[in-house]
């Protein structure tokens, strides 16, 4: 990871965002799989860095302490496992470990949260949770995972949380030694008197009382960094469904190619590559029985689809330094005739990165196989979008552009899609036999 100063800069090809904004982000687009869970992973974040921060834990521990927790349940993509997980008695929740496991390994930035992840779930057994099917299991993993069991009864009694002090204090401790490593619950019981400890979770200043404590505040990511980064988001959005998987990939190469040929700079063509693969991620928030229906959806059902690109915007307009990169990929269903959604805007509101990806977005999403029909024909494709185009929905030079350079961009999303479905297939793979791996962070 490119350590940068704080301060954002943008010259010629520079580019720089900060660490914790994106992880924030992340984080805020993963509990939307489950609005009953809240922010589930940033309150499990703020417990586990209080408790190590009262162990005087720091450094590089710390810092992966931070990044594990706020990621920690990256791997229940499933509603059915993300309810399971309000349980404070887990049932089978390895598995869950394990794929999150899988998907922070595939990030150049992640990969030494991998193991804290995948054994969050261990209990410590009297020392015997030391190890875990062979493996050791890092002291850390058992804070997390006490954290996040924290959580868990705090947000079961989050109405009346102040009252309920003692009693969470009394289950907790009396799993000590048993399920939880005895020298975290004494710092937790240490911090557990303090009210502000408790009011600090369901705050409204969260994201502001974590970035006080981030240990990667004053950490950027550069531009090929991010790019990883928003590669790693568009994994986790098309891990949802198989119709769907490889549709950002093929989104994100499709923008970048024909703003490319429009002449635009190389720090755009990039950021339109990201604006792409971070288009849907508020379908995070959908449930996946809509994306997966094979027949129509009912009007609700479609109403609540339309929230997905408002949601996007949500969530990437936080992310300072992004604010380009944020409309362009929330944008992708406004039309230039003000007919599009959510926001009904018209041409004079719509910039040419917009412009784009609703171009890229309707091409890829025509070529795809979907649950109700056969991807089109590059043909028949091309010919639905010149009539958008002619109903005064689509930017012509846009779609002038795709049509002129087709074979080329083909070739390209093509091989682009191809890649994120190898990506996925191991994923998947291992989603349906949890036990078929040897371990995920050494998966291809």
């Amino acid at each position: 990871m490119t350590l940068q100063s704080s301060r954002h800069n943008e010259r010629g090809n520079s580019f720089s965002v900060s660490l914790f904004d994106m992880t924030s982000a992340l984080s805020t687009a993963l509990d939307l799989l489950d609005p009953a869970l809240g922010s589930h992973q940033k309150r499990t974040c703020l417990i586990a860095a209080q408790i190590a921060r009262c162990l005087n834990i720091a450094g590089r521990d710390y810092q992966e302490l931070f990044g594990a927790a706020i990621f920690h349940d990256i791997g229940a993509i499933g509603l059915q496992q993300r309810l399971a997980m309000l349980e404070f008695e887990e049932h089978d929740a390895h598995q869950h470990a394990q794929l999150g496991a899988l998907l922070l390994s595939r990030f150049p930035g992640f990969e030494s949260y991998a193991s804290l992840v995948r054994h969050h779930h261990v209990q410590w057994q009297h020392g015997e949770g030391a190890t875990h099917e062979g493996e050791a299991v890092p002291l850390l993993s058992h804070l997390l995972y006490l954290a996040d069991r924290i959580e868990i009864l705090a947000q079961q009694h989050q109405d009346n949380l102040l009252a309920e002090i003692g009693h969470i204090e009394q289950q907790i401790a009396g799993a000590a030694g048993h399920k939880f490593h005895p020298l975290f619950v004494e710092a937790f019981l240490t911090l557990s008197p303090k009210e502000s400890f408790w009011l600090d979770l369901f705050s409204s200043n969260l994201d502001r009382t974590l970035m006080a404590i981030a240990p990667f505040e004053n950490i950027n990511l550069d531009l090929e960094h991010m790019l990883r980064f928003a590669r790693f988001f568009a994994l986790v959005i098309d891990s949802r469904s198989h119709f769907t998987a490889t549709h950002s990939a093929g989104v994100a190469c499709t923008a970048e190619a024909i703003a490319m040929h429009l002449g635009m700079s190389e720090l755009e063509c990039t950021k339109i590559r990201m604006a792409g693969y971070l288009h849907d991620l508020g379908k995070l928030a959908i449930p996946s029985e809509y994306i997966e229906r094979h027949g129509g959806l009912e009007p609700v059902e479609r109403a609540r689809i339309r929230s997905h690109s408002y949601i996007t915007y949500d969530i990437l307009g936080h992310i300072r330094g992004m604010e380009d990169v944020a409309q362009w990929a929330a944008f992708h269903h406004e039309r230039l005739d003000g007919s599009g959604y959510p926001y009904h805007l018209g041409a004079a509101d719509l910039p040419l990165g917009a412009r784009i990806m609703a171009v890229a977005d309707v091409y890829t999403a025509l070529s795809e196989d979907r649950p109700y029909r056969d991807g089109m024909s590059r043909e028949t494709a091309l010919a639905t979008l010149a009539d958008e185009v002619q109903r005064g929905k689509l930017d012509d030079l846009v779609y002038t552009t795709l049509s002129r350079h087709i074979e080329e961009i083909e070739q390209k999303r093509a091989q682009a899609q191809i890649e994120e479905g190898l990506e996925l297939e191991h994923f998947w793979q291992l989603a349906l036999h949890p036990h078929s791996a040897n371990h995920p962070d050494t998966a291809p």
